[in-house]
Order: structure tokens, then C-alpha cells, then sequence
């Protein structure tokens, strides 16, 4: 299955979203880079569309460069 999540990098500066295609939510996915700033303005890096296998690499490598999971440091009570 095509991972879906949000991740954020140790400055809390860029973010990754990793999100499935409408048409084949199994295999294939896009990434998407944002970055912020101080003022609350958004900056689209790029988005990518990304196989099954491609985007959990990328993740995996995400994780060694210590990204974190939002949603993990988010829950809801």
C-alpha cells in the first residue's frame, strides 16, 4: 500500500506530504515539499508523482535524516 502521512524536518521549517493517487491508491502517490517561514507564508518546493516502491524509500530515508511524523506528535486525546 502507497504510504500517506505528513512529516516534518528537525528545523520545522519544510514539510513532506505524501499522499495517494485518486486512480490507483495502491501503487502510486505524490510527495509534496512545503516550506514556511516566520510569517506564516507557504512555499510549494515541488511535487512529485512517485511509485509504491520509490515513496516508502524515500520515507525510509526521511526517517534516517530525522523527519518526524506529525500526526505522531499531534494525537488527539
Amino acid at each position: 500500500m502507497y504510504p500517506e502521512g505528513t512529516f516534518i524536518n528537525e528545523l520545522s521549517n519544510t514539510v513532506a506530504i505524501f499522499e495517494k493517487d485518486i486512480d490507483n491508491p495502491e501503487n502510486e502517490g505524490f510527495v509534496c515539499y512545503w516550506e514556511f517561514n516566520g510569517q506564516n507564508i507557504n512555499k510549494l518546493i515541488f511535487k512529485k508523482r512517485l511509485s509504491k516502491q520509490k515513496a516508502i524509500e524515500k520515507l525510509r530515508n526521511l526517517s534516517k535524516e530525522g523527519w518526524e511524523n506529525i500526526k505522531e506528535n499531534y494525537k488527539v486525546a
